[in-house]
């Protein structure tokens, strides 16, 4: 376990103190210091840094931070299981700062902090757009440590795994980790969308425009990280998770990016990922069980299987936005059905480069959509997963999913109950059975179950 923190100024011997809830604090473990200035406001951030190696699997600790001449900070976690045991972890995208002052941030983003700790995951994923500083830009480091102090109250006791949004555009930040039999793989989706960034240089009109800044580094990681993955027989399952959706029927938000049907897409379904969970539209859409693709320039996902309850993913993937963590906007309203044609909802998508702050320049019907949140009145949530990997080698492995939407906060009331919206559960063999391999068919074949 790694535990980071930041100080105001330089501080003398930074250092954590891990222990346990019987035994007290024991070793002690220095911290490296890492800082940065900020470009546009001068301002410069001290980070430290503690890595805590030695821990038994599925155990709770305690830990404190120090340095000298400053009063101890305490926290606890607990370890990921070893093996197949059952774990829960939670994921949402575009939470924001939680000070209303800030562009962009809401109350919400506290009520989603106190969701992560009311749910209890082992970890949780954070699909890009963090604090959205870069719409602050005079504010930028305020805007951060709003954040941080936001997410100190859940992340200084679990995980928070974050992707890079549109509005980080931090360079190559992609990586991997897994929990129990399940691969997590966090990708930076800037590297390859069409769709522009959507924040300004300061007192400009011009954004960063990244797409492409890895020159195929980051593809070949991610084919190298799945190649891996299928001959590693302790995973069952693969979850990717980034920022902007490969499919999205939203409206008001920016819809769907050809860019990562192009790039992600093909591998996902060569090595058999299972879920492919994003943000950016700030909404809640989940996709049918889909593999390969329809005739088409737009690569459009072919739809295995309609079931809404319970998907195979030997068969195919499953897409889902989780973008309400806590933004202040959001983008509840869907494409229509084309009334001409008979299509059901339709999709904006973005096919080629796009200056700033463009609309999708095209449009397809939306065949993959299988549930979306339309109601307004609760406009944030999380996803809450709960891995069940069964009893015996070879049986059914289940991944089971429930979506909790989330009414405004207000100052008087921070919590506000979260309410199950949408539930299914994914499952597929263990690998641990005779016979289970990964794999599955390339980008463009005709669809056919992957023997994972």
């Amino acid at each position: 376990m790694t535990v980071s923190w930041a100080t105001a100024t330089s501080v003398s011997r930074p250092r954590v103190r891990p222990g346990s809830a019987r035994g007290g604090f024991g070793r002690v473990i220095p911290a490296g210091t890492r800082s940065y200035t900020d470009g546009v406001n001068g301002v410069q951030t001290i980070t430290q840094h503690a890595q805590i190696s030695g821990l038994e699997p599925g155990a709770s600790y305690v830990y404190e931070v120090l340095s000298d001449g400053a009063a101890p900070v305490q926290g606890t976690f607990r370890t990921a299981p070893a093996g197949r045991l059952p774990f829960r972890f939670t994921s949402f995208g575009d939470i924001g700062s939680g000070n209303p002052v800030w562009s962009k941030s809401s109350l919400n983003a506290i009520t989603a902090t106190n969701q992560v700790e009311q749910f209890d995951p082992v970890v949780h994923l954070l699909n890009g757009d963090l604090s959205y500083a870069n719409v602050n830009q005079a504010t930028m480091p305020a805007v951060w440590a709003d954040f941080l102090n936001n997410t100190m109250p859940s992340a200084m006791h679990r995980p928070w795994m974050p992707a890079l949004g549109n509005h980080e555009v931090e360079a190559g930040n992609w990586y991997s980790f897994q929990v129990g039999s399940v691969l997590f793989i966090s990708l930076d989706n800037n590297d390859v969308v069409y769709a522009s960034d959507g924040g300004a240089f300061l007192n400009t009109n011009d954004a960063l425009y990244i797409r492409g800044y890895s020159g195929g580094a980051q593809e070949r990681w991610l084919e190298r990280t799945l190649q891996l993955a299928n001959l590693n027989p302790t995973v069952d399952w693969i979850v990717a998770y980034m920022h902007q959706p490969a499919l999205s029927s939203s409206s008001s938000g920016s819809g769907s990016d050809l860019g990562i049907r192009q790039t992600w897409t093909p591998l996902f379904y060569k090595y058999g990922v299972d879920l492919v969970l994003a943000g950016h539209d700030h909404d809640y859409e989940r996709s049918y069980l889909v593999r390969g693709t329809d005739p088409g320039a737009f690569l459009r996902p072919s739809v295995v299987s309609t079931d809404v309850a319970e998907v195979d993913t030997s068969r195919g993937l499953v897409h889902i936005v989780l973008g309400g963590g806590g933004t202040s906007s959001h983008d509840d309203v869907y494409g229509p059905p084309n009334t001409a044609t008979g299509d059901p909802l339709t999709s904006q998508i973005y096919t080629e480069p796009q200056p700033f702050k463009a609309v999708a320049n095209e449009s397809e019907a939306a065949t993959w959509s299988a549930v979306r949140d339309p109601d307004t009145t609760y406009p944030w949530g999380i996803g809450v997963f709960d891995v069940d990997h069964g009893r015996w080698p070879g049986e059914k492995t289940s991944i089971r999913m429930t979506f909790y939407h989330t009414p405004a906060a207000t100052t008087a009331d921070l919590s506000p109950a979260p309410i199950a919206y949408d539930t299914f559960t994914a499952v597929r063999p263990r690998r641990d059975g005779l016979g289970h391999r990964r794999g599955g068919s390339q980008h463009g074949a005709e669809p056919v179950p992957a023997a994972r």
